[in-house]
């Protein structure tokens, strides 16, 4: 080695000059604790480039404010939440760090947090959201020359003034103002914590759509503020038990948005992927599927819609379309009024858990006739049945006797549903909605033939889209790649994620019972479309919910209305399905480009038998009698239909604006 001290020495000198200009390089960066910290933009471009919302910080709200400025509470809170040991570490925490980069191995991926508030301010400031091992190491050095460069302190105040809340609000001061109309230095030991609670995922806590978790956050904060000396135990008791749902009165930044509730779940989908922390700092440029021409049609359409139904009592509506065959969400109206808070305007309807009434039968008949359980010839019974203890009704509270299975769907009578139900064993249609699409938890009792569990209008428009793409479902789709701000891709959206549920035999005979039902209600429609009606009750003939599903091979879309609150509650409606289609659904249908008039072909694996017209899956000919229903457990309490039948078939009126002085049962 000392006859080559000369070359080893070189290298070190080379080594140590680069490492040099590396730290050098990077510190150039260190923010101003002087100077406001600003975010970048993330730009929403829909499918063909526009627009859609360029979610700028310079659109939203900053206040600038010192330590002492912030009061007692906020930096103990944002201490609790993000890094309890702030005080008493470097820029890295050494355990921490050390159990994160385990998970990350074991994991064989780059997934868990670990982060102090040093670090995390180098993440929302200065770094790209890229996951490697060179950015952690680049986070590591301006973390720890962040340190050097200035107090804890200092640090602390950048952090707050600059981390992100959500609803348009940067920093302590913004936030606290936004949320709760007050200074930071003002807020309550509870409200402190809240808002420390919504920094780890500001869309994801955002206690308009999702209060419970925001709630369950802030008790997790109000516990660490005990750990850390800022609070006694019985300070956080009383500060955990303090209503600050009441207190929220929050206040809308100038956000400019061609579709808000759309933006606001891609950001959801955002920080899942890339963490909290790059979403807050910016600088990325998201390639959505949406497409702007059919968001402006379904905004116009909710709109007019709603405005139709005021007699109904309806002050709010929702829409959401999507591609069939590969899944794109083409459009997403969450509410009539994104700005209005006496309607809640925030909350979104797609991602609600609301009952969809009728428009779940679809699911019920599907199953009995995938498993060869029923045809549409088979003849039920639509008179008053007792179920073991449950006794559905109508609610005309008439029967149509003996009809056959087609004739019970289209006509959407509730009686002849349950029997299908219970015939098929509703473990069965659950397995079956479940592989469709439906992810929410749906009660195995009898109900939930007629509509009577809660889904969303997000997983629904799914399971439809199995019907729209003949039996294949493929996996809806909010954005196909993300840029950074050089343009560099960081995020590219894996092929379809696509599976077989149905034949297209099977998922065939309902498209040809729903594909009648635009002209047997009075629609209006331009084209053909399969369509069906829902209408939930609330147990005491009132109606908080009506649907319309519909769908071709171009589009599949739901549509709901209702009436709500700011607290998410609401009045009730006098709007059937019906009233829907032919109002809301019918603006939207008719608008779409001439080129969304496709139909189907009717496939293989399908026959006529018994005499008749009636079309049968292959293997099913000979069954043309009635089956006899088996005993079953008694189902949990009814939701009410969503159709009763008109005398006769209505003809497809001109396309006008009815707003009906009277509704009509759908």
């Amino acid at each position: 080695m000392w006859r080559r001290r000369i070359p080893i020495a070189a290298i070190v000198a080379v080594v140590f000059a680069l490492s040099t200009a590396y730290v050098a390089w990077a510190l150039k960066d260190l923010p101003n604790p002087n100077s406001g910290l600003a975010a970048g933009d993330i730009i929403f471009l829909d499918r063909n480039g526009q627009v859609i919302e360029d979610y700028s910080p310079a659109g939203h709200y900053h206040v600038n404010l010192t330590l002492d400025q912030m009061g007692k509470y906020p930096p103990a809170a944002v201490i609790a939440a993000e890094d309890r040991n702030f005080y008493h570490h470097g820029a890295v925490d050494v355990p921490s760090t050390a159990r994160a980069v385990w998970v990350d191995l074991t994991s064989r991926g780059l997934n868990q947090g670990g982060s102090t508030i040093t670090q995390q301010l180098v993440k929302i400031q200065l770094l790209t959201p890229e996951k490697s091992v060179p950015r952690k190491v680049h986070e590591l050095v301006l973390a720890i020359g962040l340190e050097q460069r200035f107090s804890k302190d200092q640090i602390l105040t950048m952090y707050m003034n600059r981390v992100y809340f959500g609803h348009g609000a940067y920093g302590i001061g913004a936030a606290a103002r936004t949320y709760f109309n007050k200074e930071a230095k003002d807020l309550s030991a509870a409200q402190a914590a809240f808002l420390a609670a919504l920094i780890q995922a500001p869309s994801a806590y955002d206690p308009v759509l999702h209060y419970g978790p925001a709630k369950a956050r802030q008790e997790y904060v109000l516990r660490g503020m005990v750990t850390t000396g800022a609070l006694s135990q019985s300070e956080a008791e009383q500060a955990a038990a303090e209503d600050v749902q009441k207190g929220l009165h929050i206040q809308l930044s100038a956000r400019q948005s061609k579709a808000p509730h759309f933006v606001d779940y891609v950001l959801t989908q955002l920080e899942s992927l890339f963490g909290s922390a790059a979403v807050q700092q910016g600088g990325l440029v998201v390639h959505t599927t949406l497409d702007l021409k059919l968001q402006s049609l379904a905004q116009q359409a909710v709109a007019q819609g709603v405005r139709d139904l005021h007699w109904a009592n309806v002050n709010n509506g929702a829409l959401l379309a999507a591609d069939p065959r590969s899944g794109e969400v083409l459009a997403w109206v969450g509410s009539a009024d994104y700005s209005n808070d006496a309607i809640g305007g925030q909350f979104d309807v797609v991602t609600a858990e609301r009952q969809p009434g009728s428009s779940f039968k679809p699911y019920v008949y599907e199953a009995a006739l995938r498993d060869h359980k029923i045809t549409l010839a088979t003849v039920l019974k639509d008179e008053l049945t007792d179920f073991s203890g449950y006794k559905p009704h109508d609610f005309d509270n008439r029967s149509m006797g003996m009809i056959p299975a087609r004739k019970a769907l289209l006509f959407s009578r509730n009686i002849p549903a349950v029997q299908v139900g219970q015939m098929e064993g509703m473990d069965n249609v659950i397995d079956l909605a479940h592989q469709m699409g439906i992810k929410s938890k749906l009660d195995p009792g009898l109900a939930t033939a007629i509509g009577g569990s809660d889904v969303t209008m997000l997983e629904h428009v799914q399971g439809y889209q199995v019907f729209a793409n003949q039996g294949e479902r493929v996996n809806l789709s909010w954005f196909n790649s993300v840029d950074d701000g050089q343009g560099n891709v960081v995020y590219q959206r894996p092929g379809s994620d696509t599976s077989d549920v149905l034949t297209p035999a099977q998922s065939y005979l309902i498209t040809d019972v729903l594909k009648h039902y635009q002209n047997q209600w009075g629609f209006g429609w331009n084209r053909q479309m399969a369509s069906k009606t829902g209408t939930s009750d609330n147990g005491h003939g009132q109606i908080p919910d009506s649907w319309v599903m519909a769908y071709n091979p171009d589009i599949v879309i739901g549509t709901w209305v209702g009436n709500t609150a700011p607290n998410g509650g609401g009045g009730h409606i006098l709007a059937f399905g019906e009233s829907v289609g032919s109002s809301l659904l019918r603006y939207f249908v008719n608008g779409l480009p001439s080129k969304m008039r496709d139909w189907y072909s009717q496939p293989n694996g399908l026959v006529h038998a018994c005499g008749g017209s009636e079309l049968f899956l292959v293997g099913t000919e000979n069954m043309c009698a009635s089956p006899t229903p088996s005993p079953s457990p008694s189902g949990s309490p009814s939701s009410r239909p969503s159709i009763t039948p008109l005398p006769s078939p209505t003809p497809i009126p001109s396309p006008s604006p009815l707003p009906s002085p009277q509704p009509t049962p759908a």
